[in-house]
């Protein structure tokens, strides 16, 4: 059996482990942006909401009727819950921020099929990325669905 000795000065040896740690973070950065997830989307402004919507179909008032600050619970189940689904669904990750504060961007649609008036999009964010969204009616024979602009 043989045995080495190196013998590394104290800079060296200093400067070499910086460069193992270094390695060791970048590797964990890169393996994050590989995870399979999506980037998620940001929605800084009305405009780019009014965009965004209307890339689905969806033409809207430009500015919402209403912009609801709210807390979102830290077990979605029981009052959030089939809403969460509904947004699983859509690939968006609005259980993941369960416990957050969100904001819900409320917009006039102009386009339903079938309904002059009474249908709005939702825009939830939490800060500027978007978490969750949905087409609602009020009224008589309201309804609630995904974002998906319905088939004619």
């Amino acid at each position: 059996m043989m045995v080495f000795q190196v013998r590394l000065p104290r800079r060296r040896a200093a400067a070499m482990a910086a460069a193992v740690v270094m390695v060791a973070a970048a590797a964990a950065v890169l393996a994050g942006c590989f995870n399979g997830k999506e980037k998620p989307l940001t929605l800084a402004d009305d405009p780019a909401r009014v965009s965004y919507l209307q890339e689905l179909g969806w033409q809207v008032e430009s500015t919402p009727v209403e912009t609801l600050d709210l807390q979102l619970p830290q077990e979605l189940a029981e009052t959030w819950g089939e809403y969460a689904a509904m947004q699983a669904t859509q690939g968006m990750p609005f259980a993941d921020y369960a416990g957050q504060p969100v904001r819900r961007y409320t917009y006039r649609v102009t386009n339903y099929p079938g309904m002059e008036k009474g249908v709005q999009a939702n825009l939830y964010l939490c800060g500027d990325v978007l978490i969750g969204g949905d087409i609602v009616a009020t009224g008589k024979g309201g309804f609630q669905h995904g974002l998906e602009y319905p088939g004619v």
